[in-house]
Protein backbone atom coordinates (compact mmCIF):
# COMPACT_ATOMS: atom_id res chain seq x y z
CA UNK A 1 0.00 0.00 0.00
CA UNK A 2 1.66 3.48 -0.92
CA UNK A 3 0.49 6.15 2.02
CA UNK A 4 1.58 9.54 1.85
CA UNK A 5 1.23 11.77 5.45
CA UNK A 6 0.73 15.01 5.48
CA UNK A 7 2.06 16.91 8.51
CA UNK A 8 4.68 14.06 8.73
CA UNK A 9 7.31 17.18 10.48
CA UNK A 10 5.05 17.28 13.50
CA UNK A 11 4.86 15.05 16.20
CA UNK A 12 2.43 12.66 15.66
CA UNK A 13 3.01 12.78 11.72
CA UNK A 14 6.97 11.93 12.12
CA UNK A 15 6.38 9.09 14.27
CA UNK A 16 3.67 7.43 11.95
CA UNK A 17 6.17 8.28 9.24
CA UNK A 18 9.03 5.96 10.99
CA UNK A 19 6.51 3.01 12.38
CA UNK A 20 4.97 2.54 8.69
CA UNK A 21 8.17 2.35 7.58
CA UNK A 22 9.13 -0.29 9.85
CA UNK A 23 5.85 -2.60 8.20
CA UNK A 24 6.25 -4.99 5.54
CA UNK A 25 3.02 -3.51 3.74
CA UNK A 26 3.12 0.05 3.70
CA UNK A 27 5.53 2.43 1.24
CA UNK A 28 5.01 5.65 2.85
CA UNK A 29 6.06 9.12 2.15
CA UNK A 30 6.26 12.23 4.23
CA UNK A 31 4.79 15.33 3.25
CA UNK A 32 4.57 19.07 4.89
CA UNK A 33 5.51 22.59 3.62
CA UNK A 34 8.45 22.60 4.09
CA UNK A 35 11.12 20.03 2.38
CA UNK A 36 13.65 17.66 4.25
CA UNK A 37 16.52 16.04 2.81
CA UNK A 38 14.58 12.70 2.28
CA UNK A 39 14.19 11.71 -1.16
CA UNK A 40 10.93 9.84 0.11
CA UNK A 41 9.57 13.34 1.24
CA UNK A 42 7.52 15.80 -0.52
CA UNK A 43 6.91 19.90 -0.07
CA UNK A 44 3.15 20.12 -0.26
CA UNK A 45 0.97 23.25 0.54
CA UNK A 46 -1.60 21.46 2.11
CA UNK A 47 -4.40 24.13 1.59
CA UNK A 48 -3.93 24.28 -2.57
CA UNK A 49 -6.14 21.61 -4.40
CA UNK A 50 -3.84 21.59 -7.14
CA UNK A 51 -0.61 21.22 -5.40
CA UNK A 52 -2.70 18.08 -3.30
CA UNK A 53 -3.81 16.49 -6.72
CA UNK A 54 -0.37 16.11 -8.13
CA UNK A 55 0.64 14.58 -4.69
CA UNK A 56 -2.01 11.95 -4.16
CA UNK A 57 -1.57 10.45 -7.97
CA UNK A 58 -0.49 6.88 -7.31
CA UNK A 59 -0.97 6.80 -3.71
CA UNK A 60 -3.85 4.05 -2.23
CA UNK A 61 -4.48 6.14 0.88
CA UNK A 62 -3.27 9.28 2.75
CA UNK A 63 -3.23 10.38 6.37
CA UNK A 64 -4.18 13.42 7.48
CA UNK A 65 -1.98 14.66 10.39
CA UNK A 66 -1.87 18.41 9.58
CA UNK A 67 -1.67 20.76 12.35
CA UNK A 68 -1.77 24.42 12.20
CA UNK A 69 -4.33 27.41 12.15
CA UNK A 70 -8.02 27.17 10.88
CA UNK A 71 -7.06 27.71 7.09
CA UNK A 72 -4.63 24.74 7.25
CA UNK A 73 -6.82 22.04 9.73
CA UNK A 74 -10.34 23.05 7.89
CA UNK A 75 -9.49 24.47 4.50
CA UNK A 76 -6.77 22.16 3.94
CA UNK A 77 -9.35 19.28 5.05
CA UNK A 78 -11.52 20.51 2.28
CA UNK A 79 -9.08 20.75 -0.28
CA UNK A 80 -7.57 17.60 0.59
CA UNK A 81 -11.46 15.41 0.03
CA UNK A 82 -11.61 17.56 -3.32
CA UNK A 83 -8.08 16.06 -4.03
CA UNK A 84 -8.02 12.58 -3.15
CA UNK A 85 -11.69 12.22 -5.57
CA UNK A 86 -10.10 13.83 -8.48
CA UNK A 87 -6.54 11.76 -8.16
CA UNK A 88 -8.50 8.46 -7.79
CA UNK A 89 -6.93 8.24 -4.17
CA UNK A 90 -9.27 5.99 -2.50
CA UNK A 91 -8.89 6.02 1.41
CA UNK A 92 -8.28 9.30 3.96
CA UNK A 93 -7.23 8.69 7.62
CA UNK A 94 -8.26 11.82 9.34
CA UNK A 95 -6.59 12.91 12.66
CA UNK A 96 -9.65 14.66 14.06
CA UNK A 97 -9.25 15.51 18.36
CA UNK A 98 -11.84 14.75 21.00
CA UNK A 99 -12.27 18.79 21.03
CA UNK A 100 -15.47 18.16 18.83
CA UNK A 101 -17.13 17.03 21.36
CA UNK A 102 -17.34 20.62 23.30
CA UNK A 103 -18.28 21.25 26.57
CA UNK A 104 -19.84 17.89 27.20
CA UNK A 105 -19.15 15.93 30.48
CA UNK A 106 -19.56 11.83 31.46
CA UNK A 107 -18.40 9.19 29.02
CA UNK A 108 -18.66 10.14 26.02
CA UNK A 109 -18.93 7.57 22.59
CA UNK A 110 -18.68 8.02 18.82
CA UNK A 111 -22.06 9.12 18.29
CA UNK A 112 -22.12 12.24 21.19
CA UNK A 113 -23.26 15.09 18.76
CA UNK A 114 -20.70 17.88 17.73
CA UNK A 115 -20.19 20.95 19.86
CA UNK A 116 -17.79 23.32 18.03
CA UNK A 117 -18.57 25.92 20.86
CA UNK A 118 -15.01 25.41 22.03
CA UNK A 119 -13.42 28.10 19.79
CA UNK A 120 -11.38 28.38 16.73
CA UNK A 121 -9.53 25.02 17.37
CA UNK A 122 -12.74 22.80 17.45
CA UNK A 123 -14.64 24.77 15.27
CA UNK A 124 -12.08 24.37 12.83
CA UNK A 125 -11.86 20.36 13.27
CA UNK A 126 -15.77 20.00 13.38
CA UNK A 127 -15.63 21.60 9.52
CA UNK A 128 -12.52 19.23 8.75
CA UNK A 129 -15.23 16.30 9.92
CA UNK A 130 -17.86 17.49 7.49
CA UNK A 131 -15.62 18.12 4.50
CA UNK A 132 -14.56 14.05 5.30
CA UNK A 133 -18.52 13.40 5.11
CA UNK A 134 -18.31 14.68 1.77
CA UNK A 135 -15.81 12.99 0.75
CA UNK A 136 -17.31 9.21 1.96
CA UNK A 137 -20.67 10.76 0.14
CA UNK A 138 -18.60 11.36 -3.08
CA UNK A 139 -17.49 7.72 -3.03
CA UNK A 140 -14.53 7.61 -0.61
CA UNK A 141 -13.49 6.16 2.31
CA UNK A 142 -12.46 7.45 5.00
CA UNK A 143 -11.84 6.59 8.60
CA UNK A 144 -11.28 9.21 11.39
CA UNK A 145 -10.10 9.00 14.68
CA UNK A 146 -10.58 11.58 17.67
CA UNK A 147 -7.59 11.23 20.19
CA UNK A 148 -7.07 13.05 23.76
CA UNK A 149 -4.41 14.47 24.91
CA UNK A 150 -1.19 12.64 22.78
CA UNK A 151 2.08 12.91 25.32
CA UNK A 152 4.87 10.50 24.90
CA UNK A 153 8.16 11.45 23.78
CA UNK A 154 8.42 14.48 21.27
CA UNK A 155 4.79 16.02 22.98
CA UNK A 156 5.74 19.58 23.54
CA UNK A 157 1.89 20.33 24.19
CA UNK A 158 1.43 17.64 26.89
CA UNK A 159 4.77 16.37 28.22
CA UNK A 160 7.49 19.70 27.27
CA UNK A 161 5.27 22.55 28.65
CA UNK A 162 3.54 21.06 31.61
CA UNK A 163 6.76 19.58 32.85
CA UNK A 164 8.15 23.40 32.39
CA UNK A 165 5.49 25.00 34.03
CA UNK A 166 5.62 22.45 37.59
CA UNK A 167 9.52 23.05 37.45
CA UNK A 168 8.52 27.14 37.93
CA UNK A 169 6.22 26.13 40.42
CA UNK A 170 3.15 27.67 37.90
CA UNK A 171 1.34 24.41 38.02
CA UNK A 172 1.05 21.36 40.43
CA UNK A 173 -1.89 20.40 42.37
CA UNK A 174 -4.74 22.30 41.63
CA UNK A 175 -7.51 21.07 43.55
CA UNK A 176 -10.85 20.70 41.98
CA UNK A 177 -9.63 22.87 39.11
CA UNK A 178 -7.82 20.05 38.05
CA UNK A 179 -10.05 17.44 38.59
CA UNK A 180 -11.23 16.71 35.56
CA UNK A 181 -10.35 13.41 33.20
CA UNK A 182 -6.74 14.15 31.03
CA UNK A 183 -7.83 11.59 28.34
CA UNK A 184 -3.77 10.81 28.18
CA UNK A 185 -2.94 9.00 25.08
CA UNK A 186 0.73 7.56 23.84
CA UNK A 187 1.84 9.11 20.61
CA UNK A 188 2.80 5.11 19.49
CA UNK A 189 -1.33 3.70 20.30
CA UNK A 190 -2.22 7.35 18.25
CA UNK A 191 0.01 5.79 15.38
CA UNK A 192 -0.58 2.29 16.02
CA UNK A 193 -4.37 2.82 15.80
CA UNK A 194 -3.54 5.32 12.19
CA UNK A 195 -1.92 2.00 11.14
CA UNK A 196 -5.14 -0.04 12.02
CA UNK A 197 -7.19 2.24 10.20
CA UNK A 198 -5.55 2.15 7.03
CA UNK A 199 -6.41 -1.71 6.89
CA UNK A 200 -9.97 -1.35 8.35
CA UNK A 201 -12.41 -2.84 6.35
CA UNK A 202 -15.33 0.15 5.57
CA UNK A 203 -18.69 -0.87 4.17
CA UNK A 204 -19.34 1.71 1.14
CA UNK A 205 -20.87 4.92 2.11
CA UNK A 206 -20.34 4.26 5.58
CA UNK A 207 -17.33 6.45 8.38
CA UNK A 208 -15.77 4.61 10.94
CA UNK A 209 -15.07 7.24 13.73
CA UNK A 210 -12.78 6.39 16.87
CA UNK A 211 -12.40 8.12 20.22
CA UNK A 212 -8.45 7.45 21.38
CA UNK A 213 -7.81 7.44 24.70
CA UNK A 214 -5.49 5.11 27.22
CA UNK A 215 -8.20 3.24 30.04
CA UNK A 216 -6.38 4.00 32.51
CA UNK A 217 -5.44 7.45 31.60
CA UNK A 218 -6.08 9.47 35.13
CA UNK A 219 -7.33 13.46 36.16
CA UNK A 220 -5.39 15.82 35.64
CA UNK A 221 -4.18 16.52 39.25
CA UNK A 222 -2.86 12.85 39.18
CA UNK A 223 -0.85 13.73 36.06
CA UNK A 224 0.87 16.65 37.21
CA UNK A 225 1.77 15.22 40.63
CA UNK A 226 3.00 12.26 38.68
CA UNK A 227 5.06 13.88 36.14
CA UNK A 228 6.10 16.10 38.81
CA UNK A 229 7.75 13.39 40.94
CA UNK A 230 8.86 11.53 37.76
CA UNK A 231 11.14 14.30 37.15
CA UNK A 232 11.69 16.01 40.16
CA UNK A 233 10.39 18.94 40.23
CA UNK A 234 9.32 18.93 43.89
CA UNK A 235 7.94 19.32 46.44
CA UNK A 236 4.58 19.93 44.75
CA UNK A 237 2.65 22.75 44.97
CA UNK A 238 -0.66 23.70 45.52
CA UNK A 239 -1.96 25.96 43.52
CA UNK A 240 -5.33 28.14 44.09
CA UNK A 241 -7.77 28.95 41.41
CA UNK A 242 -6.98 32.87 41.75
CA UNK A 243 -3.46 32.08 41.19
CA UNK A 244 -3.86 29.91 38.29
CA UNK A 245 -6.33 32.24 36.56
CA UNK A 246 -4.17 35.66 37.00
CA UNK A 247 -1.58 33.30 35.37
CA UNK A 248 -3.59 32.18 32.55
CA UNK A 249 -5.88 35.77 31.74
CA UNK A 250 -3.28 38.04 33.06
CA UNK A 251 0.05 36.61 32.23
CA UNK A 252 -1.04 34.63 29.21
CA UNK A 253 -1.88 36.90 26.64
CA UNK A 254 1.76 39.17 27.09
CA UNK A 255 3.97 36.34 26.68
CA UNK A 256 1.70 34.66 23.66
CA UNK A 257 2.10 38.51 21.93
CA UNK A 258 6.14 38.63 23.03
CA UNK A 259 5.99 34.74 21.32
CA UNK A 260 4.72 36.29 18.30
CA UNK A 261 6.67 39.26 18.02
CA UNK A 262 9.95 37.33 18.50
CA UNK A 263 8.92 34.39 15.98
CA UNK A 264 8.39 37.28 13.43
CA UNK A 265 11.98 39.13 14.09
CA UNK A 266 13.15 35.75 13.78
CA UNK A 267 14.81 35.74 17.02
CA UNK A 268 15.68 32.18 18.64
CA UNK A 269 17.82 33.13 21.33
CA UNK A 270 15.84 34.50 23.64
CA UNK A 271 13.58 32.20 25.43
CA UNK A 272 10.51 33.37 26.99
CA UNK A 273 8.73 31.32 29.82
CA UNK A 274 6.03 29.17 28.48
CA UNK A 275 2.25 30.99 28.16
CA UNK A 276 -0.93 29.55 30.16
CA UNK A 277 -3.38 29.35 27.48
CA UNK A 278 -6.57 30.33 29.36
CA UNK A 279 -8.57 27.49 27.31
CA UNK A 280 -6.70 25.03 29.67
CA UNK A 281 -8.46 26.06 32.61
CA UNK A 282 -11.40 24.65 31.13
CA UNK A 283 -9.95 21.59 29.72
CA UNK A 284 -8.62 20.52 33.07
CA UNK A 285 -11.77 20.89 35.30
CA UNK A 286 -14.11 19.44 32.75
CA UNK A 287 -15.60 16.14 32.97
CA UNK A 288 -14.85 14.72 30.04
CA UNK A 289 -14.51 10.58 29.52
CA UNK A 290 -13.53 9.32 26.00
CA UNK A 291 -15.05 6.02 25.52
CA UNK A 292 -12.94 3.62 23.83
CA UNK A 293 -14.15 0.28 23.60
CA UNK A 294 -15.16 1.11 20.00
CA UNK A 295 -10.94 1.21 19.44
CA UNK A 296 -10.18 -1.77 21.04
CA UNK A 297 -12.86 -3.71 20.08
CA UNK A 298 -12.97 -3.33 15.94
CA UNK A 299 -9.78 -1.38 15.40
CA UNK A 300 -7.96 -3.98 17.93
CA UNK A 301 -5.67 -0.72 19.54
CA UNK A 302 -3.48 -2.63 22.36
CA UNK A 303 -3.47 0.66 24.88
CA UNK A 304 0.22 1.23 26.57
CA UNK A 305 -0.32 0.98 30.36
CA UNK A 306 -0.20 4.86 31.78
CA UNK A 307 2.73 3.92 33.99
CA UNK A 308 4.85 3.27 31.12
CA UNK A 309 3.63 5.76 29.23
CA UNK A 310 4.86 8.23 32.15
CA UNK A 311 7.81 6.91 32.27
CA UNK A 312 8.36 7.47 28.38
CA UNK A 313 7.13 11.07 28.89
CA UNK A 314 9.77 11.53 31.60
CA UNK A 315 12.78 10.33 30.47
CA UNK A 316 12.20 12.05 27.05
CA UNK A 317 11.84 15.21 28.78
CA UNK A 318 14.75 14.65 30.71
CA UNK A 319 17.12 14.31 27.76
CA UNK A 320 19.29 16.94 27.11
CA UNK A 321 19.12 16.40 22.94
CA UNK A 322 15.24 15.92 23.18
CA UNK A 323 14.43 18.85 25.11
CA UNK A 324 17.20 21.04 26.11
CA UNK A 325 16.56 20.26 29.58
CA UNK A 326 19.24 19.30 32.62
CA UNK A 327 19.41 15.30 32.97
CA UNK A 328 17.56 14.13 35.92
CA UNK A 329 20.57 13.70 37.65
CA UNK A 330 21.89 17.66 37.96
CA UNK A 331 18.16 18.92 38.06
CA UNK A 332 17.49 21.27 40.43
CA UNK A 333 14.30 20.42 42.26
CA UNK A 334 11.96 23.75 42.57
CA UNK A 335 11.42 25.31 45.77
Amino acid sequence: MKVLVLGASGHIGARLLEMLRATPWAAATGASRHMRNDSSWLEIDSRDPRELVQALKGFDAVVNCVAGDAASIAGGARALARAALEADCRRIVHLSTMSVYGRVEGNVREDTALDPSLGWYGRAKCEAEAAMRDFVQHGGEAVLLRPGCVFGPGSQLWVGRIGRWLQAGRLGDLGIAGDGWSNLVHVDDVCQALLLALQLPVPQDEMPVFNLAAPDSPRWNDYFVDLALEIRATPVRRIGRRRLQLDAWMGGPPLKAAERLLKRLGSHSMKLPDALPPGLLGLWSQHIHLDTQAATDQLGVQWTPYADGLRDSAQWFCAPAATGQTTLDNMICTP
